[in-house]
């Protein structure tokens, strides 16, 4: 088993009402499984947030960062998780 800290803003934030919290999730979980395990605890519009598809040559509904690092960078959503990792996660702002 691994613990990961979740830090959300904005949008996120309020819809879960915690801007940080731990979860713990099996030694080999990936942020999809992250994102899952969310969805599943905090259900409608978290999840709605959290699974929202990603179109082609669209701007993401959704970033995640781990340890400062965007996972587009990364793995994307296969991205795995080690114990202690930092994620932050949160729905872009747009305006004009």
């Amino acid at each position: 088993m691994i613990t990961v800290r979740v830090r959300t803003i904005g949008l996120l934030r309020s819809l879960i009402r915690q801007g940080e919290f731990d979860v713990e999730l099996s030694g080999d979980a990936s942020v999809e499984d992250l994102l899952a395990r969310l969805s599943a605890t905090y259900g409608g519009a978290v999840a709605t947030h959290l699974t929202a598809p990603v179109e082609p040559d669209a701007h993401p509904p959704l970033r995640v960062m781990v340890n400062g690092r965007d996972i587009g960078a990364l793995d994307d959503r296969r991205t795995l998780l080690a114990d202690g990792d930092d994620v932050l996660v949160l729905t872009p702002i747009a305006g004009g």
